[in-house]
């Protein structure tokens, strides 16, 4: 739960100096100076996650899948497929909310959102999962077993449904925020 979300991003050395430099409010200020829509760079922001999300995800399940015969038992090939969806889901879900505060926020801020947040959210899915007795990842290679379709559907539709309102939230987010403090 913890190690998906950050599937999607790339770490460069200006990754770990966002609370000291604030790299994304200076690309952001530099990119407004130039014919690039808001629009666009979430949209160029988002191609990029995703495409880096869709690769690692398809090295590291299909690695797994490779290595663990008792996986390739358990869930076959579409099982493995059901299983790589409900994850991409998962990982789109919590990514564009690093997303929006990444191109949101300063960096001082977006590193204290995304502690707070990311602390708050793995206590809270722990609580959740601990009161109703579930397993994220056993719930989903139960329903990679079963052929179950339709829980990867609902992972894709969440993930959709994020992207939706979080772009329309950074849209108007990236428009009111000044990039100079």
């Amino acid at each position: 739960m913890a190690f998906m979300p950050i599937f999607g991003f790339l770490l460069d050395p200006a990754s770990f100096r966002y609370r000291r430099e604030d790299t994304y409010s200076r690309k952001l200020a530099e990119w407004h100076t130039m014919p690039i829509g808001v629009g666009q760079i979430i949209a160029g922001r988002l191609t990029v996650f995703l495409l880096v999300l869709v690769f690692n995800c398809l090295l590291y399940f299909g690695l797994q899948y490779a290595v663990l015969e008792e996986l390739r038992d358990r869930i076959g090939l579409a099982g493995f497929f059901i299983n790589l969806l409900c994850w991409f889901g998962y990982g789109v879900v919590t990514g564009v909310m690093t997303i929006y505060l990444e191109l949101g926020f300063s960096g001082r801020d977006y590193f204290n959102y995304f502690c707070i947040f990311f602390v708050f959210g793995i206590l809270l899915t722990a609580l959740l999962l601990n009161v109703f007795g579930a397993n994220a990842v056993s719930f989903f290679l139960e329903s990679a077993a079963e052929g179950s379709w339709g829980t990867a559907a609902a992972m894709l539709a969440a993930a959709a449904a994020a992207v939706a309102g979080f772009v329309a939230l950074l849209h108007r987010r990236i428009n009111r925020r000044s990039f100079w403090s």
